[in-house]
């Protein structure tokens, strides 16, 4: 509070002051008023002997406000440190002309101040060496008499300032609130709270016309402008970016009702460029467009040309939600304020004779043209399972365009047209009942009446169930040119999949489109003079062209393939992928002979775009082996370019985001899923070689039981049972044939009773044998990793080595027989161990006896 009681007074003691001396300029001003009534062709007269002036030559040196901005072609130089003051300043003392711009960046509102202080304290000084000295400039100190030349041209500041410095002011009569303020009002303007820098500002420009010293060393000028818009757009840019961006509506910040002052960039150009050639005598410039429209009237047109139509009141807070709005943005758009121009309004030529309503169209088009948003057009055609949807899907990704083919168009329309009719019932029934205030504007009906909405819904599925599914070409084209002439087609573009499929189909959808092209040039270089009702009628007809130019696809793409090879890619998929699809046998077979049937060399697509001179992209894509096409989308994209879109919006990079982590997490969870499917397997094979391998420690911890029994029978029963018999046999065979060396001969007979025997390992069985090495298969596959092992297979794998079988698992490799089976062979001496006893529980003949005795001899 006490601050805006401080300021309040330094405005009515700096007003005091500037009284005496506004009074000489005031008798100049009101000249300039008068001259504002002055006729049409006394005006255009004045401004075209201004323009007919010999043109000097300016070198421009400047600072950007973002660098990521085009480095513009007329700037000489960048300064790109702007932090050392002193650097700065050295380069403005070299400037003729110093232009400060602080509409759009508030830190240059107190940079602007410095530098017209400093400059002031460098010129007020005598001595034109302190100038010299701080320009630190080698070249000047040598030429110094040419600098006290040079100092004798008055320097020039031009302050750019916003309107917002009169955001507060009071009506001149408060019975008549439609009375306009003009630049002479200037003393009377107060400042939106937000903007008392900018008016400070504002007072120190405008004050250095009274300082003595610098009467004819420093001229000063305060350009206030309107709200600006064109080309990029400025302060407009985004209400455009968000129609642009198809968003369902455009938010109006209050009732809509405030009028806002506004002003084409380009206009602000000329303005400048004007005062410097024809330096005015005043200190204030208020620069406004004529014809002051409201909020609601500026929101309203851009949503009408360039998305749905629709818009929406909000509130200060859910203002802010909107990407774009700031609150220098909401200030802007909130300004009420009724103000004309005077000084500028014949001084320049204007950009547009008539108000912003009015001109929408071009501005549009500046807009587009600035931001290089033009659209992107593809048809791709081919026959069944080339991949043509593949490449349109990921051309509709990669440039963000539409994706239109015949079954979702025919779809959508009939969806879009259902909900619509539900609509409108549904408002009609309740008209009785008291209504909640809508948000948003009334708009006029889309697509026609309620009768005229029902009567296409019903042609269309009539059609459609009496041609089997299909829909008539006529009634087809309808929807399609509907859907290309949709402001989100005419914004971004589209990519057509597989229509038109023949001629007449594409001749009925962009015929004598390129001939109304050059009808539309040549209807804008007609005079302006005719009469009105013929302007109407050539205005109608110019818009029926554009619309048609506007749909003209930039590339059409063909791809091209034999039947047998798309026959064998159909072979080569999977049966779930095309079970059920029209990829089946019998349907593809048949679509195939369709599409070769319409693509004669006399009937086809192509025939039509090569007459005007499309020529279409002709892709073989039999030599293609990469699955997901990227060497024939990459024939496309080096065609096209790079994209003509805005970077990804907040939304779409979360979304962006929320897609790629859901796909890293499915993937992620298809990995986690696979892993344990492979560690399923891996355990029930392990568990089934494990329980082989279980039963062969069985049958190998039997074979060791029973040779440990063996080893405990008495040695009689041992000879009885497993000696005797063979022995006995060779023995009477020796008796037989009395073979000379009768040794041998037994020796013979007994490997040839038992081929399996091995001499020098008296451990050995083939059982065994055949076990261990099943034994060793089955280790590699069970005792990989002792982590992956459960509780019974760790348990077995434990009790291995008090078997005497298994030391590791890792040994296992290594085992022989002895390992296996390991025992100790009793010592000869032990044979004869308690011979009484055994001999008590085996009694034997006395023969047998000394038949054993002999055998044991030495």
């Amino acid at each position: 509070m006490a601050r805006g009681a401080v300021d309040t007074t330094e405005d009515e003691l700096e007003d005091e002051e500037e009284v005496e001396e506004e009074e000489r300029d005031e008798v100049k001003e009101g000249e300039a008023m008068g001259e504002a009534h002055v006729s049409n062709e006394e005006r255009e007269k004045r401004v075209t002997e201004s323009e007919q002036e010999p043109s000097r030559k300016y070198e421009v040196i400047g600072t950007l406000l973002e660098y990521v901005y085009p480095y513009p072609e007329e700037v000489t130089r960048i300064i790109k440190d702007t932090a050392d003051r002193k650097v700065l300043l050295s380069e403005l003392m070299k400037c003729g002309v110093i232009i400060y711009d602080i509409t759009q960046d508030r830190s240059q509102v107190e940079e602007a101040s410095w530098v017209l202080e400093a400059i002031q304290e460098i010129l007020e000084s005598s001595d034109d060496d302190k100038a010299t000295k701080i320009s630190n400039d080698e070249n000047e100190r040598r030429k110094r008499s040419r600098t006290k030349e040079k100092a004798k041209i008055p320097r020039y500041f031009i302050l750019i300032s916003t309107i917002m410095t009169w955001a507060f002011t009071k009506p001149l009569d408060p019975e008549d609130p439609d009375l306009p303020l003009t630049e002479v009002d200037y003393r009377k303007r107060r400042a939106h709270p937000n903007f008392k820098e900018h008016i400070r500002c504002e007072r120190d420009v405008v004050i250095v016309k009274k300082n003595i010293k610098l009467k004819q060393k420093l001229k000063t000028l305060v350009i206030c402008c309107g709200v600006t818009y064109g080309d990029e757009q400025n302060d407009l840019h985004y209400l455009f970016k968000m129609a642009w961006l198809n968003e369902p509506s455009l938010p109006i910040i209050g009732n809509g009702e405030n009028r806002i002052p506004l002003l084409h960039v380009r206009d602000l150009v000329s303005i400048v460029s004007n005062v410097i050639k024809n330096w005015p005598t005043i200190r204030y410039i208020v620069a406004v467009e004529q014809g002051i429209a409201s909020q609601s009237t500026i929101v309203k047109e851009i949503s009408k040309e360039l998305t749905t139509g629709h818009v929406k009141r909000v509130g200060l807070e859910e203002s802010f939600l909107y990407s774009g709005i700031n609150q220098r943005i909401y200030d802007l758009m909130t300004i009420n304020l009724n103000i004309d121009p005077v000084h500028v309004l014949e001084k320049i030529r204007w950009h547009f004779d008539t108000p912003f309503t009015d001109n929408i169209r071009a501005i549009i088009k500046e807009y587009k043209m600035s931001r290089e948003l033009r659209p992107i057009r593809i048809i791709v055609l081919g026959p069944p399972a080339s991949g043509k949807t593949r490449v349109a899907h990921f051309l509709v990704e990669h440039y963000r365009l539409h994706y239109i083919n015949v079954e979702n168009l025919i779809n959508d329309t009939i969806k879009n047209l259902s909900a619509e009719i539900e609509k409108r019932t549904a408002t009609i029934a309740n008209e009785d009942e008291p209504r909640v205030v809508n948000t948003e504007d009334d708009n006029e009906e889309e697509g026609g009446t309620l009768e005229e909405l029902q009567q296409q819904l019903d042609e269309i599925r009539n059609n459609l169930s009496q041609n089997n599914g299909i829909l008539d070409d006529v009634i087809l084209n309808k929807l399609f040119l509907k859907r290309l002439w949709s402001k989100d087609c005419l914004n971004q573009g589209y990519v057509l999949d597989g229509y038109p499929k023949t001629y007449e189909q594409a001749r009925a959808l962009f015929e004598h489109a390129e001939e109304e092209v050059e009808e539309e040039e040549e209807k804008d270089e007609e005079e302006e003079e005719e009469e009105e009702e013929e302007e109407k009628e050539d205005r109608e007809t110019l818009e029926d062209i554009s619309l048609k130019a506007s749909i003209m696809p930039e590339l059409v793409v063909v791809l091209e393939a034999s039947d047998n090879f798309l026959i064998e890619r159909i072979i080569d998929l999977p049966e779930k992928e095309i079970q059920g699809t029209h990829y089946m046998e019998k349907h593809m077979i048949r679509r195939l002979k369709e599409y070769r049937e319409r693509n004669t060399d006399d009937n086809t697509p192509l025939q039509f775009f090569d007459e005007i001179e499309i020529h279409p992209l002709i892709i073989p894509i039999e030599n293609d082996i990469c699955p997901d096409m990227f060497p024939t989308i990459y024939q496309c994209l080096k065609k096209l370019g790079e994209p003509r879109n805005y970077d990804l919006t907040p939304t779409e990079v979360i979304e962006a985001q929320k897609r790629a982590d859901a796909r890293r997490k499915a993937e992620e969870e298809a990995s986690k899923i696979r892993e344990e499917r492979e560690l399923r397997e891996n355990k029930r094979k392990r568990e089934r070689k494990m329980m082989e391998w279980t039963e062969l420690l069985q049958k190998l911890q039997e074979e060791e039981e029973e040779k440990l029994c063996i080893m405990g029978q008495p040695l009689r029963h041992y000879l009885v049972q497993y000696v005797f018999p063979t022995l006995t046999k060779g023995l009477i065979e020796v008796a037989k044939l009395r073979p000379e060396d009768p040794v041998d001969f037994l020796a013979e007979y007994l490997f040839k009773e038992n081929p399996e025997g091995k001499m020098f390992q008296p451990d050995y069985t083939e059982t065994v044998s055949m076990i261990l090495e099943a034994m060793k298969e089955l280790q590699e596959d069970i005792f990989l990793r002792k982590d992956m092992l459960d509780d019974v297979t760790l348990k077995i794998l434990n009790a291995t080595p008090k078997l005497g079988i298994l030391s590791s698992s890792s040994s296992l490799g290594k085992s022989t027989s002895c390992d296996i089976c390991p025992f100790t062979t009793p010592k000869e001496p032990s044979i004869y161990e308690d011979r009484s006893e055994r001999e008590e529980d085996y009694p034997i003949s006395r023969e047998s006896k000394s038949n054993s005795e002999h055998l044991n001899s030495p």
